[in-house]
């Protein structure tokens, strides 16, 4: 399901194209939008930061647009003269600290026990930065202790969305979730909508038992079936009725 598509069955649905409630099509897609995304760690939005290179003596670094939360971040043991690839030589996983704990154990003095490759990472800062005058993404920084002494390839794998990650872009626009699970976007949406509209408490009630029931769903799909290996696991059965 395209944009153009969902906008046309939430109006559908709602019997309803008045120039007020159209307006608002993009934030009822919006809200039912970022409800999956704080409810499901979706494979769609797991990304990796992969541009990172540390510099001498630099404790922090501003991770790219969109960074939500850190997944893991690790750097390449070898030194090196420009941006690389981590995984294309031995890499050092990064263990996660609390901020403070960085702050007393590496101070940012230029003494040996302060620098060195990097151990460990610890969320700095989280803000909204304007991309574009139009886009206005999340960001976070993190620092890292040792302080680097030389130039390392850094990778942050993360879950993170931007703006532009919406359907809303408009068009023919489509994304992860709805091509994966149109309908949880879709009863999601018009929950929204229909609350905008004042709508009846028991058409409310099933629009969001069927959002919460497709949620659940989704939920399976990306916190159990994606997070599980089957060679190792074996394949997951169900009890016959």
């Amino acid at each position: 399901m395209n944009y153009t598509a969902l906008s046309t069955a939430i109006q559908d649905y709602c019997q309803n194209s008045e120039t007020a409630f159209v307006a608002n099509i993009d934030n009822f897609i919006l809200a039912a939008e970022d409800k999956v995304f704080l409810s499901v760690q979706m494979p769609g939005f797991w990304n990796s930061d992969i541009t990172q290179v540390t510099a001498s003596g630099t404790s922090s670094y501003a991770l790219e647009a969109g960074v939500i939360d850190v997944l893991s971040a690790r750097v390449g043991e070898s030194v090196v003269s420009g941006a690389e690839a981590v995984d294309s030589g031995p890499v050092r996983y990064l263990l996660r600290k609390e901020y403070d704990f960085l702050l007393e154990a590496y101070p940012g003095t230029s003494g040996a026990s302060s620098t060195g490759i990097p151990k460990y990472y610890a969320v700095s800062s989280a803000s909204v930065s304007a991309a574009s005058p139009t886009l206005t993404n999340p960001t976070m920084s993190i620092r890292l202790g040792p302080i680097p002494d030389a130039i390392y390839p850094l990778t942050v794998d993360y879950y993170g969305k931007t703006a532009a990650d919406s359907i809303t872009v408009g068009g023919t626009t489509v994304t992860w979730l709805s091509v994966t699970a149109p309908e949880v976007l879709l009863y999601g949406a018009l929950v929204q909508a229909y609350t905008f509209m004042k709508g009846e408490p028991d058409v409310i009630q099933m629009y969001d038992k069927q959002f919460m029931e497709g949620l659940a769903l989704l939920k399976n799909l990306g916190e159990g079936r994606q997070t599980s290996d089957v060679y190792s696991q074996g394949q997951t059965s169900r009890p016959s009725e």
